[in-house]
């Protein structure tokens, strides 16, 4: 009788090593950069983070004989691939409406909070200046837009979402891993939307390449925006007033993002059986059956 490899995956061994990964990844920076804070060390550290996770993971799944074949699914094709990154812009509208609807209310009830986590404990994407700030940008980029979507997507819904569909079903599996997927993110309620988005879009195709090309060019958008902010933009820094200030775009992106929502529950959640991938059989490499 074939053991069912998902049975045998612990989540706490995967917590375990991450925590690993996070103190291999500060003992070997601390080694060999003098300035963690400088452009080039972040960036590294930011690959370095995502190399150390897959090495001391991918073993412990290769001893459980996990099917590689049948976690990604079949590569649909471009056309289908182009028609569901459509949605990278109704994503990007609610993520921005989501941050105005937690934090502006809390920008009244507590400032210096959302002063402190969200207008300037946000990550440096791109750098302008500092030692070697051209390569740093090159690995930020190949981090946040390649690397991050594709084994974020890979550990968030294929592993997790999988096992714990497993030991629970696969709507509380749903919900639990975008949960855990948002807390890695400063954006709580828009990363959780965007993690359960990519787990039904998942279930929905059985091909892992959906969510995973939808994950890459949402980010590629994002690190566009900011690309763009940073040469174009107001180079003054938003402070908590002229972000109160700035309410008809949350208000704007909200009112935009209640159809969107409608339409993606209509279209992909409505009639949509809860089966994870692994457990079924794939749709054929065409994958048109969900417009």
């Amino acid at each position: 009788m074939q053991i069912n490899p998902f049975e045998r995956i612990r989540a706490r061994a995967l917590a375990g090593y991450a925590v690993l990964t996070f103190i291999t990844t500060l003992i070997i920076t601390s080694i060999f950069f003098e300035n963690k804070h400088a452009p080039y060390p972040e960036a590294a550290e930011g690959l370095l983070l995502y190399l150390f996770l897959s090495l001391f993971t991918l073993g412990m799944l290769s001893r459980v004989d996990l099917s590689y074949s049948r976690l990604f699914g079949i590569f649909p094709t471009w056309r289908t691939l182009g028609r569901y990154n459509l949605w990278v812009v109704p994503l990007v509208i609610v993520s921005i409406a989501s941050t105005y609807l937690l934090l502006f209310p809390l920008s009244f009830l507590f400032p210096e909070f959302v002063k402190a986590w969200f207008l300037e404990f946000s990550p440096t994407m791109i750098w302008t200046s500092g030692d070697n700030y051209i390569l740093a940008n090159v690995l930020n980029f190949l981090a946040i837009v390649i690397v991050a979507p594709v084994l974020e997507e890979f550990f968030f819904r294929g592993i997790l979402l999988t096992r714990w569909s497993v030991k629970w079903s696969v709507v509380p599996a749903v919900i639990v891993s975008s949960g855990v997927f948002a807390l890695l993110h400063t954006n709580l309620i828009g990363t959780f939307c965007f993690g359960c988005v990519m787990a039904i879009l998942y279930i929905r195709t059985k091909s892992l390449f959906v969510p995973m090309c939808l994950h890459v060019i949402n980010n590629l958008t994002a690190w566009i925006m900011e690309l763009y902010g940073t040469y174009f933009g107001d180079p003054t820094p938003w402070t908590v007033t002229t972000f109160q200030e700035s309410w008809w775009i949350g208000l704007l992106t909200l009112v935009i993002s209640i159809p969107c929502v409608f339409q993606f529950w209509r279209s992909y959640i409505s009639n949509i059986k809860w089966q994870v991938p692994y457990f079924t059989e794939s749709l054929s490499g065409e994958n048109t059956l969900y417009d």
